[in-house]
């Protein structure tokens, strides 16, 4: 049902509250999107000049380039993460 690992037994509360982790990551990233999207828009029938639009395209670029980055680097600390803990039990399975 879920990515988060939940331990039986538990109760609805418990499905609620991990339903609800795992979309709340993924909707801010998207709505973070769609308002810069939507600014970027309304931005550009307001400026009056190139260096205004320049300088709120820029802004904006670092602000969505950061998030997704930082979830990129998250995914990949969590895959390492993961294929040590694998590592580990294969070792202690031979031993």
């Amino acid at each position: 049902m879920t990515d988060t690992p939940i331990s039986p037994p538990v109760g609805r509360l418990d499905h609620v509250k991990a339903f609800i982790g795992d979309l709340a990551r993924p909707f801010a990233i998207y709505a973070t999107s769609g308002a810069a999207a939507i600014g970027i828009v309304r931005v550009a029938w307001v400026v009056e000049n190139g260096n205004d639009g320049a300088i709120y395209l820029g802004a904006v670029a670092v602000l969505v380039g950061g998030i997704y980055g930082f979830k990129s680097w998250e995914q990949i600390k969590t895959g390492k993460q993961g294929a040590e803990v694998e590592i580990a039990k294969a070792k202690s399975e031979a031993d």
